[in-house]
């Protein structure tokens, strides 16, 4: 049965942060309560910017970043912060990353020693 706009997004599984995610959200979280704009965060992870708005866009609509507009010199500027939620999920991310990292190089090592 499908839903339909109004589905739950609790009803969403959990899926393993990508090393581009898991970069963006680092960035993030050291920011702390400072606000980040796009250009720092491309700076700061080398991504384009098709990849970067696309995944600051989900996580906006997923609730795990605030953004709020500004003017400076003449241009606007939005600027990204991670909300509690937010950063609750950058830190679990992290984590299962970092994880997973372990685990494929172990597993690397093993096939190596075979």
């Amino acid at each position: 049965m499908k839903q339909g706009v109004g589905h739950s997004q609790s009803n969403k599984r959990y899926r393993l942060p990508s090393a581009q995610q898991v970069a963006v959200l680092r960035v993030l979280l050291k920011s702390g309560d400072s606000a980040s704009h796009g250009y720092e965060l491309m700076k700061a992870t080398n991504l384009g910017p098709g990849t970067l708005y696309g995944m600051l866009k989900r996580f906006f609509d997923e609730g795990y970043v605030t953004k709020s507009a500004s003017l400076v010199q003449g241009r606007c500027r939005i600027t990204y912060t991670l909300t509690a939620k937010g950063v609750t999920y950058a830190k679990r991310a992290q984590l299962d990353y970092e994880l997973e990292q372990g685990l494929a190089q172990q597993s690397l090592h093993l096939e190596g020693d075979a």
